[in-house]
């Protein structure tokens, strides 16, 4: 073989070609696509069109899953294939019958669009209905165009890098795509952060984030812009296992200085609370009781800020002179990390935590880390001795931004 593929490399052409479609449009896509596998398989037609087609459906359920932050060599792991791409396609067995493979095809089209309708659609799971994951129902997709194109002595991988050189000067502006939430503005300039941080889970996670801000809109309506977006996150999250939804307040004055971030958050998630389709409302109650935690739809959330306000060493140093970030993380993400009260190695694993923050000169208060506010947590102070900061408390401030 001679290319190892992987899904980035998928979406390094996705994004050349101008972007991602909406994840329905990707379905229907898909679905046209596997009609013209079957049209090849029906008429007879060349053994070399037939793994083209293969690896038409292959790029475009690749799109998906990236679009849902999909680990597909977790995946594959999870089946028992290793996700090396040359051992991954020795290690497929080819099929016996193209045809009944085929069969299988269209049922792991069925099963992925039924839960692209419980994300994207009208469809409401039924009550005690499996939790399907679109991450597993699309790895095994891959390891049936695996096994179909080797029953063909062809190379799906192979033909899957010429589609996508060819799609660079054939498909540029061919298709409308929508601004996608793994792929905006916003988690562009967040992955400095993600990228710098010292937390040892930062690599692996799985963020959305908000849509690109606009300079000439105020908070408020660009938060308008997400709250179905952060509701779509609501649905996918807990399946998909995803770990965050980072919201971008773009412009000095909304955290350059640590009155103006607690301003900011104050605002973001009163506004957020304000318009919570599950009607908690958890801005109007005691922020101060032990037990108050954020909340939006059906998800609480642990709330963490960064900002340019920080010094460059701080653990919250936003990378960015006009980014100020507020990330929402669904409390069941701590789960997959292993810090979750549950655990017996909980402190051990937050402990290594701290040690690589302190190696890297980024100390931070263990004891404002321990109290039980949570409140206290969201907003850190600059030095680490310094008083918690009340952020919920912080009333208009002086920016230059528009508000």
């Amino acid at each position: 073989m001679k290319c190892l593929f992987t899904k980035k490399k998928v979406e390094e052409v996705i994004l050349r070609l101008g972007g991602y479609w909406t994840p329905l449009s990707a379905l229907a896509r898909l679905s046209e696509e596997v009609g013209e596998v079957a049209e090849e398989i029906r008429g007879n037609g060349e053994d070399g069109n037939l793994i083209k087609e293969l690896s038409d459906v292959f790029i475009i359920s690749t799109c998906l899953a990236n679009q849902y932050c999909v680990n597909l060599d977790e995946e594959f792991a999870n089946m028992g294939y290793c996700s090396n791409t040359n051992k991954l396609y020795d290690s497929i067995p080819e099929c016996c019958d193209i045809t009944e493979s085929f069969l299988n095809v269209s049922v792991q089209l069925s099963k992925i669009s039924r839960i692209l309708n419980h994300y994207e659609g009208d469809k409401v799971r039924k009550k005690g209905e499996s939790a399907s994951r679109v991450s597993t129902e699309i790895a095994k997709l891959h390891v049936l165009l695996v096994s179909i194109s080797k029953s063909l002595k062809g190379d799906l991988f192979e033909e899957v890098d010429q589609v996508l050189q060819k799609s660079l000067s054939r498909d540029k502006g061919r298709f409308g795509y929508f601004q996608d939430p793994t792929t905006s503005l916003t988690i562009q300039r967040f992955k400095k952060v993600a990228e710098k941080t010292s937390c040892i889970f930062s690599s692996r996670s799985k963020i959305w984030g908000s849509y690109s801000f606009i300079e000439s809109m105020s908070l408020e309506e660009n938060l308008e812009k997400n709250l179905k977006l952060l509701e779509r996150f609501n649905r996918v999250a807990p399946f998909e296992g995803l770990d965050g939804f980072v919201i971008e307040a773009y412009g000095k004055g909304y955290g350059d200085t640590l009155e103006n971030l607690s301003y900011t958050l104050k605002r973001v998630l009163k506004y957020l609370s304000d318009n919570d389709p599950a009607k908690a409302h958890c801005m109007n109650q005691n922020i101060l009781k032990p037990d108050w935690r954020f909340s939006f739809g059906d998800q609480t959330f642990f709330i963490t800020t960064f900002a340019p306000c920080y010094p460059e060493k701080h653990p919250r140093y936003s990378y960015n002179p006009f980014s100020t970030f507020i990330f929402l993380q669904p409390e069941f993400s701590f789960d997959h990390h292993g810090i979750h009260s549950g655990n017996a190695k909980r402190e051990s694993i937050k402990e290594i935590i701290r040690k690589k923050f302190r190696e890297n000169g980024s100390e931070y208060n263990i004891d404002l880390v321990r109290q039980p506010l949570e409140a206290y947590k969201y907003v850190k102070p600059i030095n680490v001795d310094d008083a918690p900061v009340k952020w919920w408390e912080k009333e208009v401030v002086q920016s230059n931004v528009n508000m």
